[in-house]
């Protein structure tokens, strides 16, 4: 077994539970499918390992239970049962505090972990479903029952858009915003446009006497 992947799977459900959120076995695989996204995105390859397909209900793998089974007999993991009209599900506990630097050698993978859970952990699992079915790559350009491409990852999103800092002092820049004001203030306290009477040829009176004519 791998034991990052225990380590990470163990870390989601510790995080997100810890923060008064739920997981079932759903959602922690469609959780760890958007890290999986999300580390192609900046590594160019996926962190789990799992052979993903594209099944009826988004991503899935079939290496995934047998990993929770094992997690759940030895006891890193739990799973309560609960019973109601509407619905019966197995949500998951762990029996350790998170610790999301465990499955990682540096910040910058644990912070991507981490932004992926502040955003979706808190979700509904049927939300965090409409979101992996139509809004990440590997599913938009997937063949149903076959193995998902993650090279359809974009490797950097578009950004927001930022001005570029000027490599100009704060008194060459103070100094010409004043200069601007005064250019400004001037050409707003002279005229810009001056009026010249137009000239009237005799064509011109010929052709506004015919159009009087016309109007009798």
């Amino acid at each position: 077994m791998n034991d990052r992947l225990t380590e990470l799977l163990v870390a989601i459900v510790s995080y997100v539970t810890e923060r008064d959120g739920y997981v079932t076995k759903t959602k922690l695989l469609k959780l760890v499918y958007l890290f999986d996204v999300e580390f192609y995105r900046s590594h160019g390859r996926i962190f789990s390992g799992f052979q993903w397909k594209y099944f009826h209900l988004g991503p899935w793998t079939r290496e995934f239970d047998p990993i929770l089974d094992q997690l759940v007999a030895r006891g890193e993991l739990t799973e309560d049962r609960v019973e109601r009209p509407e619905f019966d599900a197995k949500f998951l506990r762990s029996t350790g505090p998170a610790d999301l630097r465990r499955p990682f050698d540096n910040y910058r993978d644990e912070a991507i972990l981490k932004e992926l859970l502040d955003t979706w952990g808190p979700s509904p699992t049927g939300e965090i479903l409409d979101y992996v079915y139509f809004r990440t790559e590997p599913m938009e350009h997937g063949v149903r029952s076959e193995n998902l491409d993650f090279s359809r990852v974009l490797q950097q999103l578009p950004g927001t858009y930022k001005r570029s800092a000027s490599h100009k002092t704060d008194g060459e820049i103070k100094k010409l915003r004043r200069e601007f004001g005064q250019k400004m203030a001037t050409r707003l306290s002279s005229p810009t446009f001056q009026f010249t009477e137009p000239r009237y040829d005799e064509e011109f009176r010929m052709a506004m006497e015919k159009l009087d004519s016309d109007d009798v």
